[in-house]
């Protein structure tokens, strides 16, 4: 079994799950800094255990 870096897994994973259209802006994942910059907040105005940006993330990507 040979090593491999886990972003060249992800990006395996990515290619064979592609749409046929291909990927789009919208199909992307909010990072916790985008997220909490759209409501003018910063990561570390959060709780620790990160469910609180993930909440506001689901709301904001319409998950709830």
């Amino acid at each position: 079994m040979t090593k491999e870096k886990l972003s060249q897994i992800i990006k395996d994973v990515n290619k064979e799950n592609e749409p046929a259209d291909g990927w789009k802006k919208e199909d992307k994942v909010m990072t916790d800094k985008e997220v909490a910059a759209s409501i003018d907040l910063e990561v570390s105005d959060f709780s620790d255990d990160g469910s609180d940006i993930d909440e506001l993330r689901d709301i904001l990507e319409g998950n709830t």
